[in-house]
């Protein structure tokens, strides 16, 4: 796992989130405001195509574990 804190790589439109990345956590795809966070670390790392990752994420005070698809990086540009 990279410690880096470069912009994230994509790849066949598939975005990868790195820790430390900010990014906005939505519960459902139904859902239009989501809540940000800050990515802390992989607990279940998939080394295929990272559909079926286990993040934990600081949001809101206290550590959550959130699944790949439901995250949603932040483009700061």
């Amino acid at each position: 796992m990279s410690t880096t804190y470069s912009s994230p790589e994509t790849f066949n439109n598939t975005v990868y989130v790195q820790v430390g990345q900010l990014v906005l956590v939505k519960r459902n795809c139904f859902e239009q405001k989501g809540e940000f966070g800050i990515i802390i670390k992989c607990t279940n790392p998939d080394f295929s195509v990272g559909y079926d990752d286990d993040w934990w994420v600081y949001i809101g005070g206290e550590l959550t574990l959130v699944k790949n698809f439901q995250i949603y990086p932040v483009n700061l540009h």
